[in-house]
Parts: C-alpha cells; structure tokens; sequence
C-alpha cells in the first residue's frame, strides 16, 4: 500500500518509539480540543445568549494566536529540542481545557482560544519537526499514519462530547477531554522517553552539515523565491477552507438541518472513521506525486464544501462524508510534505514554523468570514461556494512548484535501486 514499503519497514522499525509519542501527542493534546469545540458551540450559545458569530470567534482567537506561536515554536524547536517544546505545549492545552469551567463572559472565553492557539500549533509544529527528521523516503506516508491519530480522534470524542454534555454540562465535559493529557500524554513525555531519544533531532541542529542547518540570510534568500510564497498562500487557504467547514458543521447539522445531536456526532464520527484510511492513502499520494498530489487533494476538499449544500439526501451526506474526510486528511499534513520536499532539512524548523502560521492565519479567518456571511445571509449557501471557490484557486496555486529535494530524493533512490 505504501509508496516504497521496504524503505517504510526499515525507517519503522528503528523509529517506531517516536511514532508513538507523535501519535499520543496528537491524539489527546491536538484532536481532543479539535474536535470537541464545535459541539459545546450549542450550549454555549443558549446559556450567555451570544451569536454564532461571537461563539465561533473563539475558534478565530485560537487560530489567530497559533499564527503568532508556530513562528515562535519552530525556533523555539531547533534551539531547546521536540521533547521539552511538547511537554510545555501539552501542558498549556490541557489547562486551557479546564480554564473552561470558570468562563464568566466573552473576554476570559478567548482567552481560553488563546491559551489553545499555544498549545495546537505547537503541538502539530514539533510532531512534522519529528517525523521530518526521524523519516525521510517515507515521511508522508509515516506522517500519515501520525495522522491517524486525529482522526481515531473524530471517531471518539465527538461521541464522548455529546454524551458528556449532556450527563454533566459543556464545561465539565471539555475538562473532562483533559485527562487524556493528563494521563497519557505528559506521562508519555516525561516518563517513557528521554532527551537522547530525541537525539538525531539536535544531530540535525548541530551537525554543522550544509544540508542540514544553514545561516539566516539564507533563509532570507528562501523567501524571495516565488515558490516559498506560492506554498504559503496555497496552505493558508486550504486552512481557510478546511476549518470553515469543521467550525461551522455542528452548528449547520444541528440547528439549520434539525438533525439531532446523536446523529450528528455519529456524522463527524464516520469522518474521523473514513480519515483513518484516508491519511494513509493521502501520505501515499504525497510520497508518490508530491506538490500535485497535495493540489489534487485540495480539489477533494472544495468538492466536500458543495456536498454540503445537499445533506439531508442520504446520497449525498455519503459522498460529503468520504470527501470531507480525505480532504480533511491533507490539510497540516500538505505543509510538513510541501516544505522538505521542496526546501530539505534546512532550518525545517523554522520553515514549518512559518507554514503553520500561515494555515493558522486561514484557520482563524474561515470560521469568522464564514459567520460573518451567514449573520448577513441568513444561510450558508454562498459561504459553502466561497470555500469551494477558494479550494479550487489553492489547487492551481501549487501546480507551478516544483519540489526540487524530492526529486532529487528520487533520483537517488532509483540509482540504488538499479545498482
């Protein structure tokens, strides 16, 4: 199933332990407040009174943080290492899901999104830094199956979201998600490894080798190559699209469809269900066609936003959830594939810092322009045909970049194969 499945074994086999850890990390620190956020939108709504507008905000604080911090977090990266930066991150997104059960008014709830627009984008930044360096003729596909971790996460906490909420309220419920960090995670980090288990990581950082670490101006140089920029603005609108949909699909679901809650946590469940297929098969396409395999994905996930408009025909809701799913799929893991395959190991740190700022940027703007078009609309029809639109100009924007280290990765792996 894999692009080159021996590589794959061999890369696996030795760094199998950090597969874990990676897998950990994203299932209960990234995808727990993820995924659960959008289903306490509801409550939260009828308790304060707020508009959809100012509920789904938090979700554009949280973004709009993780913009600022993935810049941050990927030096923060190449200077102190992966093990510290996720035990620190862990940390702040587990306290910022308590934080919730004392949310007074609007001003301490973004500060909730806040404390979360820390601890997700450094959370994702440190785990592509991880599997960028630990595999490297295999990296989309083992950043794939990481992946799997996010998406085994859309199967389980939308259920456990809705059962909690209504056992024990949306507060006690989004503090309960934390134990998962709490109990799993942190003691993962903290316990189960050591700081010379992520030692290749500082070997990158510190080998002094061309390949591997090269001086700011030339970072600099980077960015004045039209590439960089065409990268950066393709993942920030896939990121737009991607959590335009995600924020707002409860909401949709449950109050302009009427469907009821339980089938609707079982929807987002069958999405996380098909994305655990879905991440492999999207880390094969990368690993086998790099930039325009991601360009073709991004094309799945403006046809999802289309779906949407018919959901109450079964047919339909089927398709919906397959496209939603392995688009979803692409989005955090186009900028760890687009970056090496393009750039290399160079400063990937900082590099991927600067590519998840961007997607945060998309992130925090597709939930607002989103709400905004439906306080003025009343629906969200042309919202749904905006991120179609703004999929398919993603797509286009890739297919000039040519993924030079993946190239030459290939060439490589051809010759040793031939000898």
């Amino acid at each position: 199933m894999w692009a080159n499945n021996s590589v794959f074994t061999n890369e696996f086999r030795q760094n199998w332990r950090m597969l874990a850890i990676a897998f950990a990390c994203l299932l209960f620190a990234f995808s727990a407040p993820l995924i659960a956020l959008p289903f306490l939108f509801g409550s939260i709504m009828e308790e304060f009174g707020w508009t959809r507008e100012q509920v789904t905000l938090l979700a554009s604080a949280k973004y709009a943080t993780g913009a600022v911090f993935s810049i941050i977090t990927g030096r923060f990266i190449d200077v102190i290492g992966v093990r510290r930066t996720l035990i620190f991150v862990s940390t702040v997104g587990a306290l910022a899901m308590v934080s919730f059960l004392w949310t007074p008014n609007l001003t301490v709830y973004y500060l909730s999104g806040i404390l979360l627009g820390i601890a997700a984008p450094g959370t994702i930044v440190a785990v592509k830094v991880l599997i960028s360096r630990t595999f490297h003729a295999s990296q989309g596909t083992a950043m794939g199956m990481v992946m799997i971790g996010t998406s085994i996460g859309s199967i389980i906490f939308p259920i456990a979201i809705t059962a909690l909420i209504a056992a024990v309220g949306w507060r006690l419920a989004i503090a309960t998600l934390s134990l998962g960090i709490w109990c799993i995670t942190l003691p993962l980090l903290l316990f189960c490894c050591n700081e010379q288990s992520f030692g290749f990581s500082q070997k990158d950082v510190e080998g002094g080798t061309a390949q591997h670490h090269i001086a700011w101006s030339a970072l600099g140089n980077l960015m004045l190559k039209g590439d960089f920029w065409l990268i950066a603005l393709a993942v920030m609108m896939a990121g737009f699209v991607d959590q335009a949909i995600m924020q707002h699909q409860v909401l949709y679901l449950t109050i302009d469809l009427e469907m009821k809650a339980t089938f609707v946590a079982g929807i987002v469940s069958a999405i996380g269900l098909v994305g655990i297929a879905g991440r492999i098969v999207v880390g094969t396409v990368f690993d086998k066609a790099s930039s325009k395999g991601v360009s073709l994905m991004y094309l799945v996930l403006a046809v999802a936003c289309l779906f949407a408009l018919g959901l109450l025909n079964p047919y339909v809701l089927a398709a919906f959830i397959v496209f939603r799913a392995v688009g979803h799929s692409a989005v955090l893991l186009d900028t760890t594939v687009l970056t090496k395959h393009r750039f290399g190991l160079a400063n990937i740190g900082v590099l991927l810092g600067i590519y998840t700022a961007m997607v945060n940027i998309g992130f925090a703007l597709g939930p607002w322009v989103v709400a905004r078009m439906y306080e003025v609309n009343g629906s969200y029809t042309a919202a749904f045909v905006l991120c179609a639109v703004v999929g398919v100009a993603a797509a286009a924007i890739l297919m000039p970049v040519r993924p030079r280290y993946w190239l030459d990765m290939q060439a490589r792996l051809r010759e040793g194969g031939a000898s």
